[in-house]
């Protein structure tokens, strides 16, 4: 069971420190690549951004939610 709880604190922890690299991601405006042969391509990571951010709040949520389960189960 101390396994268990060690994993959820360590999903918490890489949740948080993901979301720090989500929010640096959204002040990016564009991101610009070189392809070969000179091309240049430009992208908005946004859209990117919105979707590592939806997950990562719904893994903090649920990881959150098991961890409470477990504290409020073992209180008896």
């Amino acid at each position: 069971m101390k396994l268990k709880i060690i994993f959820y604190y360590t999903l918490v922890l890489l949740n948080l420190v993901s979301l720090y690299f989500i929010i640096v991601l959204f002040s990016y405006d564009e991101m610009v690549g070189y392809l070969i042969g000179g091309v240049k391509q430009v992208d908005s990571p946004r859209k990117f951004a919105y979707i590592f951010f939806i997950t990562s709040l719904s893994n903090l949520y649920f990881v959150v939610l098991g961890l409470l389960e477990y504290f409020f189960n073992n209180q008896k």
